[in-house]
């Protein structure tokens, strides 16, 4: 039946039960099934012990095997009527009667309606997919109009007689009604208190969800994390720890007592809380630390920190780029209620996925970062490459035009490299490039720019450094790839190089070509005066 349908079983018992004196209210509005079930239960209960005599009982089939409490209420009646298939239980029950469904009454009708000599209660509700609601009365004559119209619809094989539990006091309903009344009113508390429960761990997912989401990075995710579970929720202890699978060792990632942890190891065989999260895929919930099972064995260690319980959640498990995250959270003091769980529960799975984005993030920026070496890097020696040399050239011949600082270069050219190649082969001479760079790098300063130009030229840009400075570098560097240990050649003297240095003077040097012009004619000619030397442009 549908909820907007005037023809349905609890508007036409609606307009059954209402007399002309009867005031609308006297129907208690009954909106979904938890109250359903209280209220048929306590009705039930209440037809058990003040029932009296010539006890009416009219149910349908889902209430009669969902309520428990119904079946005490049937033992006790005079007369039951089931509409719909009655329960097993009650086959061969002498005073039970069973209606089929029809159009009047149908599945989705749900009631419990008691009359007897000392009480009447009537409860009638209907529900759908997406809806629920109905009614329940106390008053004597609404509910005996409606038993009346129940009986009305029933086909029964014998005739039933309601009038036989028509008159009576009202005194039991009236505590019934009472206490139901007192049943709903505590309920409506719980509900509100709940609600208030509700919307601030909604306002606390929020907050937290706002603050993870406005980090990258996967630790600082991680932080916030802990951090804001560990203030929601009263926690002694509340970290992320990263397993490996088949590791025997943990590596806590975030801790809230501490934002400094970002990889502090653990020996997992002293937490079997985690072992065991990893081996179920499940969370771990322990209470009493020392009465578990699964912590008994460990409870000195577990003493010494004073926790009395824990949970284990399940963040990440089993991914191959990072690992499995748990989330371990501990109180000394205390169990955790199952609200707080599931709270735990709700944010783990949007730190999860808070993760997924930073890793993918964090890939990204990697693979740019690595793309943007390689676009500047030389493959064969690890310096930087003739495109990122020409670029640093021009900024800083540029700044030292600007602002009249010194600037130097020196290029160096590997001697006799060709017939070195010739002799011991390119796999030799390949070698023998990477340990000049190696060594060049090494001897030069850190705010120098060292690149690879080709082939077995390199150069080296020394930001303020006026001609005295310059050549005592190119000097140093000279002597030191004289002594340099290269691989597979026996006779380290046997390599050598040739240095030209340059200083940018304003007056000649309209840009960094002239620079470089004067540096190259250096090298030339200390090539012309016998190599292994350092010539000054």
């Amino acid at each position: 039946m549908a909820a907007n349908n005037t023809e349905s079983l609890v508007s036409r018992l609606q307009d059954v039960a209402r007399a002309e004196s009867q005031p609308v209210d006297a129907l208690v509005p009954v909106e979904d099934f938890a109250l359903f079930y209280l209220i048929a239960s306590e009705i039930a209960r209440t037809a058990v012990s003040e029932g009296g005599e010539r006890f009416f009982l009219f149910v349908d089939s889902q209430t009669a095997m969902q309520v428990d409490a119904v079946d005490g209420a049937r033992a006790a009646a005079d007369r039951v009527v089931v509409f719909g298939p009655s329960p097993d239980a009650w086959a061969g029950c002498e005073n039970v009667a069973t209606s089929p469904y029809s159009d009047a009454i149908g599945e989705n009708d749900l009631f419990v309606v008691v009359v007897s000599s000392r009480l009447s209660l009537g409860l009638v509700c209907e529900q759908g997919p997406a809806w629920f609601h109905g009614f329940w009365s106390p008053q004597r004559d609404h509910t005996v109009k409606i038993a009346q119209y129940l009986l009305d619809q029933a086909d029964l094989p014998e005739t039933l007689q309601l009038s036989e539990a028509g008159e009576g006091a009202g005194d039991t309903t009236l505590a019934c009604s009472t206490r139901l009344m007192a049943l709903l009113a505590r309920q409506l508390t719980l509900r509100h208190r709940d609600a208030a429960m509700d919307k601030d761990d909604l306002f606390s997912v929020l907050s937290i969800l706002k603050a993870v989401s406005a980090e990258r990075r996967a630790h600082d995710i991680l932080y916030v994390f802990v951090e804001q579970i560990a203030r929601a929720v009263r926690m002694d202890r509340c970290s992320v720890v990263r397993v490996w699978g088949g590791d025997q060792r943990g590596h806590v990632l975030a801790s809230h007592e501490d934002e400094s942890v970002t990889d502090l190891a653990i020996d997992l065989r002293k937490y079997p809380e985690l072992r065991r999260s990893m081996e179920t895929r499940q969370k771990v919930i322990i209470n009493d630390t020392r009465r578990d099972p699964l912590t008994r064995p460990f409870f000195q260690d577990i003493a010494k920190a004073e926790i009395q319980s824990v949970i284990v959640i399940p963040v990440v498990l089993f991914d191959q780029n990072v690992g499995s995250f748990l989330l371990r959270a501990a109180r000394r003091k205390g169990t955790f209620s199952l609200r707080e769980i599931s709270f735990c529960e709700i944010v783990a799975e949007a730190a999860a996925n808070a993760l997924e984005r930073a890793h993918l993030f964090e890939s990204i920026q990697k693979a740019n970062e690595r793309l943007e070496v390689l676009a500047i890097t030389d493959g064969l020696t690890g310096l930087y490459n003739h495109r990122y040399f020409r670029q640093r050239m021009e900024e800083e011949f540029e700044r030292a035009r600007r602002y009249s600082l010194p600037l130097s270069c020196m290029i160096l050219d590997v001697d006799n490299f060709k017939g070195f190649n010739d002799t011991y082969g390119h796999l030799l001479g390949d070698a023998v490039l990477r340990g000049v760079a190696a060594c060049t790098l090494q001897t030069t300063r850190k705010s120098d720019i060292v690149a690879r130009c080709g082939g077995e030229e390199f150069v080296v840009i020394m930001p303020q450094t006026g001609l005295e400075g310059a050549t005592a570098e190119a000097e140093r560097v000279r002597r030191e790839i004289c002594h340099w240990p290269f691989e597979g050649v026996a006779n380290p003297s046997a390599v050598a190089v040739s240095i030209g240095v340059a200083v940018f003077d304003r007056e000649s040097m309209p840009d960094c070509e002239a620079l470089l012009r004067v540096a190259d004619g250096a090298l030339y000619r200390a090539k012309r005066e016998g190599k292994n030397r350092v010539a000054v442009g």
